[in-house]
């Protein structure tokens, strides 16, 4: 049995999970990301000991997915944007200590690139791109079934390739970003409201919503070739709150990335939806075990 947590900005969920990805059981608890560092750490164990208690199973490994860069090899977390006084906490060594049993951390979108890997919808698929479009986009690389980290474990940045020397200003600091573009972020600043209030209004017949969702998947469909060009996968896989439009935004991303892709990579690959929804963090932190 492994424990799988997804540690967010306002809540912690946690899984008793077996290797097939079958949930046995589950929590959710808040993270108090205002209350510093160790009542974080305190609710990270709190969460782990509501799992087992009354459990007559053994832990073989626990996985955790963090907001943020991480140095992965010591399970160091470096400065998450969203855990204020978090700054390069050995949090694989805090929690060995406490358990007692092999524990191993990587970045939220890596997690999810893993649940779909192992759970979801890459299955079958050798090579693949995992991109996540909510508030922030991000993603993860997956070659030869595994995890792509780079140099330094700050592969996977999607969401900063720049589209529009000319575009919004960045949260990074730079311009036209895809993120900047693209983004729940970005379709709140272009549309004056939510990704789900703009996708309502849009099947509802709203021109200014569907015009919004347009240029958001104009915007993605130039970064999606982009990756294609370069990692040439069999698959991209979209997940994240603004891919629950669906195909409102899936089709015309479909049609569109054609246009800038090689003519020879865009044949061989398939751009769908995710199927974990929010399963795949925790289930993303069961994954890395395995």
């Amino acid at each position: 049995m492994i424990i799988g947590i997804d540690l967010g900005g306002t809540k912690i969920k946690a899984a008793l999970a077996d290797a097939k990805g079958k949930i046995i059981t589950d929590v959710n608890i808040p993270t108090e990301a205002q209350k510093g560092q160790k009542q974080v750490i305190d609710n990270i164990k709190k969460a782990v000991y509501t799992l087992i208690r009354g459990q007559k199973v053994k832990i073989s490994c626990l996985g955790i997915g963090v907001p943020g860069p991480i140095l992965y090899e010591k399970g160091i977390v470096i400065e998450p944007p969203n855990l204020p006084g978090w700054k390069e906490v050995n949090l694989k060594k805090i929690l060995q200590k406490e358990f007692k049993v092999p524990v191993h951390l990587d970045n939220d979108a890596n997690c999810a690139a893993l649940a779909e890997a192992y759970f979801g919808a890459g299955q079958k698929a050798r090579h693949f791109i995992y991109m996540t479009i909510s508030t922030g986009i991000g993603g993860g690389i997956i070659i030869d079934r595994k995890i792509y980290r780079g140099a330094i474990g700050a592969a996977g940045e999607f969401g900063h390739m720049v589209i529009d020397s000319k575009g919004y200003v960045c949260g990074c600091g730079n311009v036209g970003c895809l993120e900047a573009l693209a983004s729940g972020s970005a379709i709140k600043k272009r549309a004056g409201m939510d990704a789900i209030s703009v996708e309502l209004a849009a099947r509802q017949g709203d021109k200014k919503a569907q015009k919004v969702i347009a240029v958001t998947a104009h915007y993605l469909a130039i970064g999606i070739a982009n990756l294609v060009n370069i990692f040439n996968p069999e698959m991209v896989i979209l997940g994240g709150g603004v891919s629950k439009m669906r195909e409102l935004l899936l089709n015309p991303i479909r049609q569109e990335f054609r246009d800038y892709a090689l003519t020879l990579p865009a044949k061989s690959v398939k751009i769908v939806n995710a199927k974990l929804g929010s399963e795949s963090g925790v289930l993303g932190a069961v994954a890395i075990c395995l």
